[in-house]
């Protein structure tokens, strides 16, 4: 009996217990959950700062190896209506139409058209219009290379045109700028081929690109400020 009434005791004093400090008790875990707040909050921000750091060593790295002078840069907003996004750099960071735009590991965004004093709008490859030369990368023991033109469709479309008929394009072929029409450097990395079309009344074969960028543009955009392009 006496265990009896000492379990029951006990029970009625924690129950009391935690009901005259139910205030005190719902401070504290407020505030553990603040504090957890601000320690995810931190690690993201820790985690952001990593992210960012092994971005610049890609680009350093990329700079190095290209002779690329390479101008880190923030998205500021994105406009899919126009394919185009805005940087925070400009013209006071010795930025200029016509310079184009990557992600740090070389894969090509667009460039830039047109700045102001302390912004610039990079019109993306994707762009209504926008065209540059290509050259498809086939096999690997040793590569085969084909030219062909790249063309903006608009809402983040590229598509593939006036390739070689004589030559069979797999899907999946690795795609690169080529170095004809001015418009950017030789070997940066633009997407992999999607899907070929070969019409028999065409001289050419046409088709799809899927462009890498979209998969990248959450990471840093750099410049290269030492090449301007004369075409688009």
């Amino acid at each position: 009996m006496e265990k009896y009434f000492w379990d029951k005791g006990q029970k009625t004093g924690t129950f009391f217990f935690y009901f005259l400090n139910a205030k005190g008790i719902y401070n504290e875990n407020q505030f553990l959950k603040q504090q957890n707040s601000i320690f995810a909050q931190k690690n993201n921000e820790l985690l952001g700062l990593a992210k960012e750091n092994e971005e610049l060593k890609q680009a350093f790295n990329l700079g190095e190896k290209e002779k690329f002078s390479l101008l880190p840069c923030h998205i500021i907003s994105k406009q899919a209506d126009s394919d185009s996004i805005l940087i925070d750099k400009g013209s006071k960071d010795g930025l200029a139409q016509g310079m184009p735009a990557i992600t740090a590991s070389g894969i090509l965004i667009g460039h830039i058209k047109k700045t102001s004093n302390s912004f610039s709008e990079v019109s993306l490859i994707t762009a209504k219009d926008f065209s540059f030369d290509v050259s498809i990368r086939i096999g690997t023991e040793p590569p085969i290379e084909t030219v062909a033109l790249a063309k903006g469709e608009g809402g983040f479309g590229l598509s593939l045109s006036y390739a070689e008929k004589t030559v069979s394009i797999p899907e999946k072929s690795l795609v690169f700028t080529a170095s004809m029409g001015g418009n950017f450097p030789k070997g940066l990395l633009v997407g992999e081929v999607e899907s070929i079309k070969v019409n028999p009344a065409e001289l050419f074969q046409t088709g799809k690109i899927k462009s890498y960028f979209k998969e990248n543009l959450l990471s840093g955009v750099f410049i290269i400020q030492n090449f301007q392009s004369t075409g688009n």
